[in-house]
């Protein structure tokens, strides 16, 4: 595939609610893939409640809504970051940026389309819950990556979301990471609560099609996260050898192999 005629691949990752560690997931995925050598725009998906920019420490000039809502292009609020990657922030206390309506979608899809020659990943975090936002950029994207932790009202908010994505768009494949899994046995609590969730799915929705969830990993519940929060680093400044920082270079490894297959090298 050329440079010319390429298309970035779009994974937005969601969650049924919020506190799970979307965001922390999706910088701390940006800048591994970006180490690897790929080019990675991160998308602030919650368009009136900003979060990676504040996770970064970093004061924006410009943001996705300043640039829809003036009309300008959107390539006026790329944000290059420290991290290796370029950063769309969004805006913080504004109503509007809870609500879709047609001329910013297509604003939006005509800013993506604009920039995809630039970039071989798109990671979108695509915020929490099922508002018409985080619908549209789920839709939007050509993989959905489930965010999920242990807790019963995570799993049970995840197969909410599937469903709605299922019954509304017409999406049937969704990979899926469960986070702050217990520690001695992340990848059994993963691969249970991912268990859990295939079963739900298969009672309650319809099987034409299927729906297909890819567990892709778990990440350990790790006092080096909240550390690297409170510090405005990634995992990989604050420990290089936390079980955390491993298990987002795995996350990282297999999304590379998706970029790859996805632009043809």
């Amino acid at each position: 595939m050329t440079t010319e005629n390429r298309s970035a691949l779009r994974i937005a990752l969601i969650s049924g609610k919020g506190g799970v560690g979307k965001s922390v997931i999706t910088l701390n995925l940006a800048a591994a893939l970006s180490a690897l050598g790929r080019k990675i725009l991160a998308v602030d998906g919650d368009l009136g409640l900003a979060s990676l920019d504040v996770i970064l420490g970093i004061s924006p000039q410009s943001t996705i809504f300043d640039a829809l809502h003036r009309g300008r292009p959107l390539d006026e609020a790329l944000t290059r970051t420290a991290k290796g990657f370029d950063l769309l922030p969004a805006g913080s206390g504004l109503p509007e940026g809870t609500r879709v309506t047609q001329a910013l979608a297509e604003s939006v899809k005509a800013g993506f389309s604009s920039l995809e020659n630039r970039y071989d990943l798109f990671l979108l975090d695509a915020g929490a819950g099922i508002g018409d936002v985080v619908l549209f950029f789920a839709n939007l994207a050509h993989e959905i990556l489930l965010v999920v932790t242990p807790e019963p009202t995570s799993v049970m908010d995840a197969y909410a979301i599937i469903k709605i994505l299922r019954r509304s768009y017409g999406r049937s494949e969704f990979l899926m990471v469960v986070n702050q899994a217990d520690p001695d046995r992340s990848d059994q609590a993963g691969a249970a609560i991912a268990g859990h969730l295939r079963n739900v799915i298969s009672r309650y929705l319809e099987s034409d099609p299927a729906v297909r969830l890819e567990l892709i990993g778990s990440i350990p519940r790790d006092p080096a996260i909240p550390r690297a929060v409170r510090h405005r680093q990634l995992l990989v400044e604050i420990d290089p050898k936390a079980p955390a920082t491993g298990s987002i270079a795995r996350l990282a490894d297999f999304l590379e192999k998706r970029i790859a297959k996805s632009l043809g090298r």
